[in-house]
This record gives C-alpha cells, sequence and structure tokens, in this order.
C-alpha cells in the first residue's frame, strides 16, 4: 500500500508493508508507514525489491552451502572425539578456511 496523505495513514498502518512517499508526503503517513521513499519515484520500490529477492537467494546459497559442510566438520571432530583421537581431525584455522 502506498499512500501520502493524512487519509492514508489507517490503511498504510494495517497493511504489509505501508509505503509513504517522503518529499510530498505527510508527517502522519510517514510515521504510519513501514516504508518512507526519500524520492517519491515508484521505481524504488520495484529496485528494492529486486534487491532484496537478490539478498534472500544469495542467503540460501550459501546455507544449502554451509550446512552439510559443517555437518561433516562437527561430525568428523566428533568421532575422533568418541575414538579418543589424540589430534583434532580439523583445527580452527581449516574451519574458518571452508567457511570462508
Amino acid at each position: 500500500m502506498t499512500g501520502d496523505g493524512v487519509n492514508d495513514a489507517p490503511a498504510l498502518k494495517a497493511a504489509n508493508i505501508g509505503v509513504a512517499m517522503g518529499i510530498t508526503g505527510t508527517d502522519v503517513s510517514k510515521e504510519a508507514a513501514s516504508m518512507v521513499l526519500a524520492d517519491d519515484n515508484f521505481a524504488t520500490i520495484v529496485r528494492a525489491v529486486a534487491e532484496g529477492r537478490r539478498v534472500w537467494n544469495n542467503l540460501v546459497k550459501i546455507m544449502i552451502f554451509n550446512m552439510p559442510v559443517n555437518f561433516a566438520q562437527g561430525m568428523s571432530v566428533l568421532f575422533a572425539f568418541v575414538i579418543k583421537m589424540e589430534a583434532v581431525p580439523l583445527t580452527a584455522i581449516q574451519v574458518l578456511y571452508v567457511n570462508c
């Protein structure tokens, strides 16, 4: 929901994401909104959504990579502990290197 006037404030507050206009919008609508557009350009919303989706996709990709890798590292250290190995199979530097 986008709005810029006092009459839009209830709808901005009730919406999942209320977007108020930063230049032409009233203070009431800015306070009720979840996000305020600094430049009053609707294309900014499209760019922000695209950037947010890109960030979310990158987070999903890194989690898909890191979860099995970290699980395997943890299991190898746990297995070494169970069989009472003298040396740890992975050093802290090796774990950090894989996670970079």
